[in-house]
């Protein structure tokens, strides 16, 4: 049995849990990661002058995927930088609110 806190704790994920590139379709039904294929027949989709009612794909985990055109609200791109730059951001932002936080209560 493969073990997953050993792979985590040793800093590496296995290559199917790589993240990598990809794009993120969001609406009212959720939010579902494809591929920038995906996500390149998508948009062409809704930028049609009659935009079909419904759209279907496969997201990148495989699964077949059906919903409709009026739902999707977003469709966003997710690199690896991007990805990183927001961690590196959000922990910024977290020292800071702690350096608040601690300002206050040396009163």
């Amino acid at each position: 049995m493969f073990n997953r806190l050993t792979t985590y704790h040793a800093g590496r994920l296995p290559d199917e849990e790589r993240y990598g590139d990809f794009f993120v379709v969001s609406g009212a039904f959720g939010a579902l990661s494809v591929t920038a294929e995906t996500a390149c027949a998508i948009a062409r989709a809704l930028d049609r002058r009659r935009p079909p009612t419904w759209l279907t794909f496969r997201d990148r985990a495989g699964s077949f995927v059906r919903v409709r055109s009026r739902d999707v609200r977003a469709l966003c791109e997710s690199t690896v930088s991007q990805r990183a730059y927001d961690r590196r951001m959000e922990r910024a932002r977290e020292r800071e609110d702690r350096a608040d936080r601690e300002s206050w209560s040396d009163d």
